[in-house]
Formats: structure tokens, C-alpha cells, sequence
């Protein structure tokens, strides 16, 4: 075996797969749809909330605005917010608006902030159903008061399968490693035979569609774990995944890491279920296989306030060293000359997660209220939170730095 060429070709394979982005929002005609309604739902939109209640806790200057996943439509670090979040907020202060916003199942607020789930429970819910009531309350709350949490809307059940339900589905599983549901769109592309070949786990997975209003969540990992014994099996629903196989504790904490890794990207652009598949596996490999010690644990997941309540350097930092360390590991088995530039990368990712500690502290500490040069700051800062995940040379790492040291200017100038 091959693990270094194993590894090449299950990257070329998740990350070259064609891509199928939701419809792009029409500003212009969300713009229009605002005028007229308290509550607009942008073509292509999926996420869906008590309506009632949101309508009830509803200020009078509020609206609500729903909009599909980005998807890939907005490739330039700039390009979202110079076509989406720019005129949304142009158009909020201009009309005294406070616009809150459910991009894909992010939720946030054109005044400042976001809400979204603080526990697993909580993220399983939205992740699985599409529904976003409770974040969506508690932005309302949070835009009215300054509140950091409210109580959760009861979730919908989770119930066991029944013996016929988890024989029905071995028996497509054993015909195909890899089932997908009727109603389930989203392309899914698991390269089983690279993942047992690159990480060692022998994956069978289930992909669902995201499940309705009141639907309860069958919970078929475990049950299909026990009907093909030594796998690991990957049960999807919508943007939730279920896991359950050997050292299964280190199984929940890989797919736990790999939503808090990629927190904004899961609400915001929606999941890739191959690519979150794969940042599980070679995850349970790292710690299964290497030394765990020598990689920090994925910090408790937390997506409560857009400019976060916890330390977010902290996450983005684990992110590159967990992500980056394990490619550069590979790496340095194939082209020793590399080493320098994984010198410079170490170096500019410390650099830049100073910098972006900075400009998150001031964040915090800014005072409530709107500001311009605080929402552009606050921007420069989610632009370098979502590159700095994603830079793997010293040169994108030092561009990071610099968008990071934007927002330190303007925030500057904010106060």
C-alpha cells in the first residue's frame, strides 16, 4: 500500500468532485420581496422555522430573510460581502431596519451577531431537520435585550429502528457500501475504497434527506454497526451525521471536531457529506494511529454569537496545525525540499493567529450598537476566519494576515 499515494488521490477525489450549488440570491429581488413581507423566503432556500412564534416575537422594525446555502457562487474572499451583506445592511440601516437573516441554517443580524446551536442536541435538531426556530428566537431576543441564550423549542424525537427497518437497509447496504435515500439531491460521492485505503476504516454509508417538522430521527448507526461488525458506519441526515463503529468514543469525538472545525462553512455554504466523511476518518486515523497528545482537542462546539464567545483563534489555530500537520506529515515522506516552506507556513500561522487573536478581543470588547467600521471589521474578521481554515502555504497565510490586520484598523477607527 501506497499511503501517501492513497492520500493524493482521495484529496484529488473529494476536492475535484463537480460541484452543485443552491441557486445564487437575487439581492435585488430580495430587496423587493422585504418591502412587502415581514417574513421573505429567497428561491432555493432550506431551512424552516415556527413561523408563528417568529411572527409573534417579531419587533416592529424586524424582518426576516431566508436564503439557500452559499454553496461555491461566491469564490473571492470579498465577493459575499460586496453582493450579499453589504446592500442587505445598506438597505437595513436605510429603512431602520433590523434585518435578521437565515443564510443556508446560519442566522445572523445586520445590526451585529448571530445565533445558532450550543450543544449537540441542539446541532443535531437544526442540522438534521433544517430547522433554525430556536437560533432564529434567540437572535430576535438577542437583537431586543443583548440576551447570549434562551431556552431551546423541544427537539423531535430520536427513536431506535425496528428489526425490519435495520434489515431492510443491511440488505442495501451489502449490495452497495454506499445508500442513498429517495428525496436525498445533494450528490454523494464516497470514495470508500480510498478511505479504507488511506485511513484504514471500512466505511458503509446511509444518506437521508433532511428530515420534516415533527418527522422523529431513526437512529440507525448503531443497530447497522452491530450487522456489519469491525466497520464503521456513517448515517446522514441533511447536514447531520451519525456515526457508530469500532472505538466508537473516538468516532463521536472525530465528528464532533469536524463540525466544530468547520462550524461556519456547515451553516453557511452547506456540508459536502464526502468531505465531512473524510475529515471524520482521517481524524479517527490521526488519533487511533498517531500520538493524540501531539494534536490539540477540538474545543467544545459553540456558535452562539457570529463574533464568537469563545476564543475563535484558538479553534482556527487546532484547525491548521490539526489539518495542516497531517498533510505535512505525508508530505515530508515524498519532497524533503518542502520543508522550508512548512518552516515559513508554521511561522506565518503563528503570526497570523496573533493577529487575529487581536482583532477578536477588540471585537468583543467593542460596545453594542450600530457602526459601520464595526460591521466591516467584523467582516474582515469572518473573511480571515474561513482562509485562515483553508491557507496551506506561508504567501495565503501572510494574505490572511493582512485581512485580519484590515479589521484591526477599522476597528480602530470605530472607536
Amino acid at each position: 500500500m501506497d499511503p501517501a499515494g492513497a492520500l493524493v488521490r482521495l484529496i484529488t477525489v473529494l476536492l475535484n468532485a463537480p460541484p452543485v450549488d443552491p441557486p445564487k440570491l437575487d439581492v435585488p429581488a430580495a430587496i423587493r420581496g422585504l418591502e412587502v413581507e415581514r417574513i421573505h423566503r429567497a428561491p432555493g432556500a432550506v431551512a424552516w422555522f415556527d413561523e408563528q412564534a417568529v411572527s409573534a416575537a417579531l419587533a416592529p422594525d424586524m424582518k426576516v430573510l431566508v436564503t439557500p446555502f452559499q454553496g461555491g457562487n461566491y469564490p473571492g474572499s470579498d465577493q459575499h460581502y460586496t453582493e450579499v451583506d453589504r446592500p442587505l445592511r445598506e438597505w437595513a440601516d436605510r429603512t431602520g431596519t433590523t434585518l435578521i437573516e437565515v443564510e443556508g441554517l446560519s442566522v445572523s443580524a445586520t445590526s451585529g451577531g448571530g445565533f445558532g446551536p450550543s450543544d449537540l442536541p441542539e446541532l443535531r435538531q437544526l442540522t438534521s431537520h433544517y430547522d433554525v426556530t430556536g437560533a432564529v428566537l434567540g437572535m430576535i431576543n438577542y437583537a431586543k435585550t443583548g440576551a447570549k441564550s434562551v431556552p431551546s423549542p423541544p427537539a423531535d424525537p430520536v427513536v431506535p429502528p425496528s428489526a425490519e427497518q435495520v434489515a431492510a437497509l443491511a440488505a442495501r447496504l451489502r449490495e452497495n457500501p454506499v445508500y442513498v435515500a429517495p428525496g436525498r439531491t445533494d450528490p454523494i460521492d464516497v470514495p470508500v475504497g480510498l478511505l479504507a485505503e488511506k485511513t484504514g476504516i471500512r466505511a458503509r454509508v446511509v444518506a437521508f434527506p433532511a428530515l420534516g417538522p415533527d418527522e422523529p430521527l431513526v437512529d440507525y448507526a448503531p443497530a447497522l454497526a452491530k450487522e456489519f461488525p469491525g466497520e464503521t458506519v456513517f448515517v446522514s441526515y441533511g447536514a447531520w451525521l451519525d456515526v457508530a463503529g469500532p472505538d466508537q468514543q473516538i468516532l463521536e469525538s472525530a465528528r464532533d471536531y469536524a463540525y466544530g472545525r468547520y462550524e461556519y462553512a456547515t451553516f453557511a455554504r452547506g456540508v459536502n457529506l464526502a468531505d465531512r466523511i473524510g475529515t471524520v476518518a482521517t481524524r479517527v486515523a490521526d488519533l487511533v494511529h498517531r500520538n493524540p497528545f501531539a494534536r490539540p482537542a477540538p474545543p467544545a462546539f459553540d456558535l452562539r454569537h457570529r463574533i464568537a464567545n469563545v476564543a475563535p483563534w484558538v479553534l482556527l489555530g487546532s484547525a491548521v496545525l490539526l489539518g495542516g500537520g497531517a498533510l505535512l506529515a505525508w508530505s515530508r515522506r515524498r519532497v524533503l525540499a518542502r520543508q522550508a516552506e512548512e518552516a515559513a507556513l508554521r511561522k506565518e500561522t503563528a503570526l497570523t493567529a496573533a493577529e487575529l487573536a487581536e482583532l477578536d478581543a477588540g471585537l468583543l470588547a467593542a460596545p453594542d450598537g450600530p457602526s459601520e467600521r464595526l460591521a466591516a471589521a467584523a467582516e474582515r474578521q469572518s473573511t480571515a476566519r474561513e482562509l485562515f481554515e483553508r491557507a496551506a502555504s506561508a504567501e495565503a497565510m501572510r494574505e490572511v494576515r493582512e485581512i485580519a490586520a484590515q479589521g484591526r484598523k477599522l476597528l480602530a477607527g470605530a472607536r
